[in-house]
C-alpha cells in the first residue's frame, strides 16, 4: 500500500525525492555497523543547534558557550569522518541488520520474519539485500500506486526518513512542507500535513509540531486503508461484506479529509 495517492502528473520522483531518497540509501547501507558513531554525534549535533541559538539570543558574547562550540565542532567532523569511512567501504546495499537496527532506532521492535518479509517484497535479485535500484523501484512504484495494493511497510519507513531531513527521530511540520509542496501544491499540501499532524497541528519553535515514527505510521495507514477501500477491488470487497465497517472489523476510523 502506498502512503501517498498521485494524479497522472505525479508519477514521477522529484528532484528532491531523489536526493533525499539518495541520502536515506546512504544512511542505511551499513547502519547496523554506523549505528555506534550515529548515537555519539546526534548529541554533539542537537548540543551545538542548542548553543548556536543561544549565541544568536545574546549576540555572541558568551566565551564558555563559543569554547564548547569550538571543541564540538572538532569532535563532530572526527565523528563523521569515521561514518565516511565506513560509508566509503559499504557495498551499496541494506541487510536485514541494518534495518532491523534502524527500525529499533525510530522505536519500532520487528521480528526477524517481519523484517525479512519487508526485504522480500522489494527484492528484484534475491539476494536478502536491499541496492539502489531496488529501494527506487520501491519508492516509484509507492508513490504511484493508486490502489492502496502495493507493499509499503519498506516505503514507509524510507519516507519517513526522507521527511526527517536533521535525523532525529522526528518529523517536524517546517520538514514536509517542501517535500509536499513539490509534489501535491499549496491545497493539497495542507491536506496531506493534516493526515499526517491531525488537523490541530501545532507549530511550536523552530521546526514546528514533531511526531515519531509510531505517530507517523499510524496516520499513513489510516490513510492506506481507505485507498484501498476506494480502489474497484476494495469496493468489490465491502461490498461483499456489507460495509466498511465490517470489513475492516469493529473499529472505523474516520476518513482523512480528500
Amino acid at each position: 500500500m502506498s502512503g501517498w495517492d498521485s494524479d497522472d502528473n505525479l508519477n514521477s520522483i522529484t528532484s528532491a525525492e531523489e536526493n533525499e531518497l539518495q541520502r536515506v540509501h546512504r544512511l542505511l547501507c551499513d547502519y547496523h555497523s554506523k549505528r555506534k558513531v550515529l548515537r555519539e554525534l546526534r548529541p554533539k549535533q542537537e548540543r551545538v543547534a542548542s548553543l548556536r541559538s543561544k549565541l544568536d539570543d545574546e549576540d555572541g558574547g558568551d566565551l564558555a558557550v563559543a569554547a564548547e562550540l569550538q571543541k564540538l565542532d572538532v569532535d563532530i567532523a572526527q565523528l563523521q569522518d569515521k561514518i565516511k569511512a565506513l560509508e566509503d567501504k559499504s557495498d551499496g546495499k541494506i541487510s536485514p541488520l541494518d534495518l532491523a537496527e534502524a527500525l529499533k532506532t525510530l522505536g519500532k521492535k520487528c521480528t526477524k520474519k517481519e523484517i525479512f518479509d519487508m526485504i522480500w517484497e522489494v527484492d528484484e535479485n534475491l539476494d536478502g539485500c536491499i541496492d539502489w535500484e531496488e529501494m527506487r523501484l520501491m519508492f516509484e512504484r509507492n508513490i504511484t500506486d493508486k490502489t492502496g495494493l502495493e507493499p509499503s511497510k519498506l516505503f514507509n519507513l524510507v519516507q519517513f526518513m526522507i521527511f526527517d531531513k536533521d535525523e532525529n527521530g522526528l518529523v517536524s511540520v517546517d520538514e514536509t512542507m517542501n517535500m509536499l509542496y513539490a509534489r501535491y501544491g499549496r491545497a493539497r499540501m495542507e491536506a496531506k500535513l493534516k493526515e499526517l499532524f491531525g488537523s490541530d497541528m501545532k507549530e511550536t519553535g523552530k521546526s514546528g509540531g514533531e511526531i515519531s515514527f509510531l505517530q507517523y505510521l499510524a496516520s499513513v495507514e489510516k490513510t492506506q486503508l481507505f485507498t484501498f477501500l476506494d480502489s474497484s477491488m476494495g469496493q468489490a470487497q465491502v461490498a461483499r461484506s456489507g460495509s466498511e465497517k465490517m470489513l475492516m472489523g469493529s473499529v472505523c476510523p474516520e476518513r482523512p479529509p480528500k
